[in-house]
């Protein structure tokens, strides 16, 4: 019978060490993953830099599943990060947590200024500073061998937005929304 840490493949007999990649017991966490960067995710916002009082103001995140090589306790390795969650912080006191990174509203074949599930509102005006971390999980493997989960997970933070959060007036204009109805407030 086969001691701890042996394991028997084929009709050979394996003595695995202890935090190796043979064994199978191996817990690796997020704090294992020093010498593995995630990409980067970015950010962006409708409208651009700007946002009226009252008015949603749409946000969009990109982050996708990918894999980067390096060293892991030691072994070579692959670590694929896979965005779970993300974290927005609006600067006005506010937040949201979302399981997806949304999208335009062109893409979401929305008018402009429509709610979406990643839009925020602001109530004040001033300056914002709006920050977003994606959290990512992860899974390791060595040598092309199945994926293995980490333990824990990584928020990874973007470049920060600025905004100017203005009011708006209506005003009159030479035509109605139902001719032109291609413009903001229609």
């Amino acid at each position: 019978m086969p001691g701890p840490g042996t394991i028997v493949r084929d009709g050979f007999t394996i003595n695995c060490v202890a935090g190796t990649p043979c064994d199978p017991n191996l817990v690796v966490s997020v704090s294992d993953l020093v010498n593995f960067r995630p990409a980067a995710p970015t950010q962006q916002m409708e409208p651009r830099g700007w946002s009226v009082v009252g008015l949603p103001t749409n946000f969009i995140a990109t982050a996708s599943v990918h894999t980067r090589s390096g060293v892991l306790l030691g072994f070579p390795a692959e670590v694929r990060f896979t965005p779970v969650g993300f974290r927005w912080n609006f600067g006005d006191g506010q937040g949201l947590d979302s399981a997806g990174g949304g999208a335009s509203w062109a893409v979401l074949n929305l008018p402009e200024f429509s709610d979406t599930p990643t839009s925020h509102t602001f109530t004040e005006t001033g300056g914002r500073s709006i920050t977003l971390s994606v959290v990512y999980s992860a899974e390791y493997r060595f040598a092309g061998r199945d994926w293995r989960a980490v333990r824990g997970t990584l928020a990874v933070p973007t470049t920060p937005l600025s905004a100017v959060v203005a009011e708006a007036r209506t005003v009159l204009v030479n035509r109605e929304c139902t001719v032109g109805a291609a413009g903001p407030g229609c």
